[in-house]
Order: C-alpha cells, then structure tokens, then sequence
C-alpha cells in the first residue's frame, strides 16, 4: 500500500498563513487556513488539528491513506486529503485541495433563494453517493455523515469533506453527530451504541444519520431531539400531510431492530405542498386541535 505523502512545516511557518473563512460553520476539531497555490491556480488548505494526540493521529492517517489506495479514491464526490502535515515534529494535520464556489449543505437547505427542487435533488444526489459507497467492496462508513460535512456547488454538485474522521476498516467506535444527541438510539441494539454515547460503524447508522438530514430538512428543525412520544405523533402528522406512506414507514423504523432502508427513492414522490410538514406548522395545528376539544368547537 502506498504510504501518504508528508509535508513537514515549523510552527512560525503556520503563523505566516491566513485563516480560510469558514462563514457559518463552526468547526470544533480544526483551524483551516490557505496554504499554497497549484498551477492551475487552485487553492491548497492546510487543516491543523486541534488534538494532536499521536493515536488520534494516527487512526486518521491510516483511513485516508486507506482511502487513497481504495476504488474510493476515483469518486469525485469524495475530498480525500492529500498529505499529512507534520509541525515542528509533530503530526498534526492535512493538506486538501478547495472545492472553490461552493456553500454547506446546511447553509444550502435553509436559503430561501434555492428552490425546494434543487434542494431535494442534492439530498437526492447524496442518498445516491451513499448507496454507490455502500455497494462498492471496500468496507467504508462515513461515521459523521450530517450537513455540515457537505458542500453543494453553483451547479448543485455535491462534495463529502472531514473524510479523515470517516471509517475504513475500522473496528473501534467513532462520533456521530446524530447518535450522541439522540439518546434513544442507546436503545436499539442494531446502532451499537456504548455508554460514551460513541458507535461501532455500521451501514445502519449512515443510512440514519442520511434519513435523519431529509426528515430534519421537512421538519425545519432538529427532529432527532425528540423523545420517542414526540417523535411518533409527528409521524402521524405527516402522514395527514400527505408524505409518502413508505417514507413514514423508514422514518419509523429508526427505533425498531429492523434493518434501516434509504428514504431516496421515494423524494421524487414528495408533494409540492410537503412544507405542511414543517414542524412549526404541526405545532399549529396541534394547538388549534386541542383549543377545539377543550371548548368543543
């Protein structure tokens, strides 16, 4: 296997470079900065660890050099590191190319000035990536596969950074976004939850963490903070919405020990009045039901 190159730089070199703006995201493993310019003029990053312990490190140079000698390496999507950045002797980070023109997903899902069909053919161009990356032979997961770890161009191409934290091969448990926050997922045993609230990568957890960025979009809100009582009275509701009947049926699955499936092919069956689904319009309505019942209107 071919070993990932390595850049060694001294701690005044660092102090030299500017910050990359990261605008809305904030980052809590990284600082990103400009490092240098290729010859097609093209922007090289430079992203410095905050946590440089050496087996921490280390986990995330075997998985992008696992990435780089994998079929995973041809799927332009994926924006895989291309050095390890030593500073004054000491592993702490990568150098990436910039994926210039484009916005976070998050970012991406809450402008008004994108149209809710572009909106889900990105969600819909992820659920795809995520499928080819599940079918292809080399045991991947994403592991923190959530909004802001994806970046939608001007032409509503989609890109998959923060790679280093993903799981090649990996037996030991990682941190998901979604699964430390959403504490009923501890019971269900297909998540392989330990007590830290951290995973045994698996296919169910990326295929959750996926249906959970498509539910939390219809919803406007973060849907996997609900407890259980919430969580199924909103299924109920849309359903009354008019969302497709298989879609509920996965989204209810979550919580069971069967096997999660994908919601993307069933975005193209969404009605074009799914912002009922909103979970503020729900609320509403609630509300109203029961101002109904208690003075029998």
């Amino acid at each position: 296997m071919k070993r990932i190159e390595e850049v060694s730089l001294k701690s005044s070199d660092i102090d030299k470079l500017k910050e990359y703006p990261l605008h809305d995201i904030f980052c809590t493993e990284s600082q990103i900065y400009y490092y240098k310019m290729n010859n097609d003029r093209s922007n090289i990053l430079l992203k410095k660890l905050f946590v440089t312990d050496e087996k921490r490190v280390n986990r995330k140079i075997e998985t992008v050099e696992a990435l780089q000698n994998s079929e995973l390496s041809t799927y332009k999507e994926l924006v895989i590191p291309d050095e390890v950045v030593s500073i004054s002797g000491i592993n702490s980070g990568f150098t990436i190319k910039e994926v210039s023109d484009c916005v976070n997903l998050y970012a991406f899902l809450r402008d008004k000035e994108v149209t809710n069909e572009n909106k889900i053919l990105v969600l819909k161009k992820i659920g795809e990536l995520l499928r080819r990356v599940q079918n292809q032979d080399q045991e991947f997961y994403f592991g923190d596969l959530q909004e802001y770890n994806f970046l939608v161009d001007s032409n509503n191409e989609i890109y998959v950074v923060d790679l280093d934290s993903s799981a090649v091969n990996r037996k030991k448990p990682l941190e998901t976004k979604y699964i430390i926050v959403d504490k009923k997922t501890r019971q269900i045993p297909k998540y392989k939850v330990n007590s830290a609230g951290r995973c045994y990568p698996n296919h169910n957890i990326d295929t959750f963490c996926y249906n959970t960025m498509i539910l939390n979009y219809l919803a406007g809100r973060n849907t996997h903070r609900l407890t259980f009582e919430e969580y199924y009275q909103y299924m109920d509701y849309l359903d009354y919405c008019g969302i497709p009947k298989e879609m509920i049926k996965i989204f209810d699955n979550h919580y069971s020990n069967k096997d999660n499936e994908s919601v993307v092919d069933y975005l193209d069956d969404l009605r074009s009045d799914y912002g009922r689904a909103n979970y503020k319009v729900y609320e509403h309505v609630k509300a109203v039901k029961e101002k109904r019942k208690t003075f029998g209107i």
